[in-house]
C-alpha cells in the first residue's frame, strides 16, 4: 500500500465531449484515473447528482450530462449556482440578472417545474429535502455613510412564496465596501447539517478600529436558536459539515476542523483553500488542490482547481480552467449512521441549541439510548 501511494504518477487526461484534446496535470496514486468530461466556463458552478447526472455551465448556458459523456443544453439558464436534490431527480439553479435572483427548479429533463424571485444575490443553494430548498443571500444597499449588507435565508417549497429569515446585518465602511465584488459576495456561505435540522453560515463583521472578519454561526431550523461559534479571515470561503454532524471543516489558510457546538479547533491540514469538499463518509478531503485520505495526502491537482465528490463516493468532479474532469478510483467507506433514534436525537439537538441541556448532557443521553 505504501509503495503504491509513494509511487505517484503524472496523469495527463485526454479527450472531451467535444472531441478536443485537453490536459490537467495531477499527481495520483495507482488505480486512479482522470477523464475529461466537458467544457465549462472557468470558475462557473457545477454539481453531481445521485443518479449519475452532471450539471455545469458553458458560455453562460446550463448543460446537463452524464458520466458517459452524453449531454444537452438547457436554454435560458445562465446559472450562478447549481444544486441537485438529494434524490438527483431535481436541479435548483440561481440566476442573478441584477439586484434580485431568480430561483428555478428543473426536472431531470431540464424542464422548469417551479420558479420564484427573491431580493438580493443568492450565494448558497442547498436542499433540505426533496420539498424544501434553502438559499442564502446578501442584500446590499449603499448609503452616504456606508454600505449595509444584510444576510438572509430563504426557505422555498418550489411552489409558494419563500419564507425569509434574517441571519445578519452589518454596515461596511467605504474601504471595505470597495473590495472586489467577487470577494464581497463570497462571504455568506450556508451549509446543512447531515441531520437536516441545522445550518452553519458565515457573516461579515466590520468593527471600526479593526480589520473585517467572518463569524461562523449555527442555527437550528426548527427553533431558530444558535449563535456564533468561531471566527475566520475574510475570504476564508466555505464551511462544510462532517458526515456525523458534530464538526465543521472551514476553508482558509490553513483549512481546519472545529467541533460543534463549542467551535474548538480539533484539526488542521497542511493546505489552504476556499472551497473544501468532503466525500460522503468524510474519509476523503479535497482542499486547495490537495486530496487527503484519512488525513494523509495522496494526490495533488492544480491549486486553482475546485471539486465536488460524487454522491456514491467512487470519484470526484474537478474543474480546472475551462474543463470539467472526472477523477475515479476512490474507495470511500459507508457513512457512519447518524446517532440514536432520529426523532429523539432531533429533539435533543433542539434542546441543546436552546441551551436547555448542555453538550455533555446531550451526549450522555445518546449513550444511554444506544445501549
Amino acid at each position: 500500500m505504501k509503495k503504491a501511494l509513494s509511487a505517484l504518477l503524472l496523469v495527463i487526461a485526454m479527450g472531451s465531449f467535444t472531441g478536443c484534446a485537453t490536459t490537467m496535470p495531477a499527481q495520483l496514486p495507482e488505480g486512479f484515473r482522470v477523464q475529461a468530461l466537458a467544457r465549462c466556463d472557468a470558475g462557473s458552478p457545477f454539481d453531481a447528482g445521485a443518479k449519475g447526472a452532471v450539471a455545469c455551465v458553458e458560455r453562460g448556458s446550463l448543460r446537463l450530462a452524464d458520466l458517459r459523456g452524453e449531454e444537452k443544453a438547457v436554454a435560458g439558464t445562465a446559472a450562478r449556482l447549481i444544486s441537485f436534490s438529494p434524490s438527483g431527480d431535481r436541479l435548483a439553479v440561481a440566476i442573478a440578472p441584477g439586484e434580485s435572483t431568480v430561483l428555478r427548479i428543473l426536472d431531470s429533463a431540464g424542464n422548469s417545474v417551479g420558479e420564484t424571485r427573491v431580493d438580493g444575490r443568492v450565494t448558497s443553494l442547498v436542499w433540505r429535502s426533496e420539498k424544501e430548498l434553502l438559499a442564502g443571500a446578501l442584500v446590499v444597499k449603499k448609503f452616504s455613510f456606508g454600505t449595509q449588507m444584510a444576510s438572509r435565508l430563504y426557505r422555498w417549497d418550489g411552489a409558494g412564496k419563500p419564507e425569509i429569515t434574517l441571519l445578519g446585518d452589518v454596515t461596511l465602511r467605504p474601504k471595505v465596501a470597495r473590495l472586489p465584488e467577487a470577494l464581497l459576495y463570497n462571504q455568506m456561505i450556508v451549509a446543512l447539517s447531515p441531520y437536516r435540522d441545522e445550518i452553519a453560515y458565515t457573516t461579515v463583521k466590520d468593527p471600526p478600529l479593526f480589520n473585517p472578519y467572518l463569524k461562523v454561526n449555527v442555527q437550528n431550523l426548527s427553533t431558530g436558536t444558535g449563535g456564533s461559534i468561531a471566527e475566520a479571515p475574510l475570504g476564508a470561503g466555505k464551511v462544510v459539515y462532517a458526515p456525523n454532524g458534530e464538526s465543521l471543516v472551514l476553508g482558509g489558510s490553513p483549512g481546519r476542523r472545529i467541533s460543534l457546538p463549542t467551535g474548538k479547533e480539533v484539526e488542521t491540514w497542511n493546505a489552504s483553500g476556499a472551497a473544501p469538499a468532503l466525500s460522503p463518509s468524510g474519509a476523503y478531503l479535497l482542499l486547495g488542490g490537495h486530496l487527503f485520505h484519512k488525513n494523509k495526502e495522496i494526490a495533488t491537482f492544480p491549486p486553482d482547481a475546485a471539486g465536488v465528490f460524487l454522491p456514491d463516493g467512487t470519484g470526484a468532479l474537478i474543474m480546472y480552467k475551462e474543463r470539467l474532469y472526472l477523477v475515479s478510483g476512490l474507495k470511500d467507506e459507508q457513512p457512519t449512521p447518524l446517532a440514536g433514534d432520529l426523532e429523539r436525537t432531533l429533539k435533543l439537538r433542539a434542546l441543546r441549541s436552546q441551551g436547555l441541556i448542555t453538550d455533555a448532557e446531550y451526549r450522555e443521553q445518546l449513550k444511554k439510548e444506544s445501549k
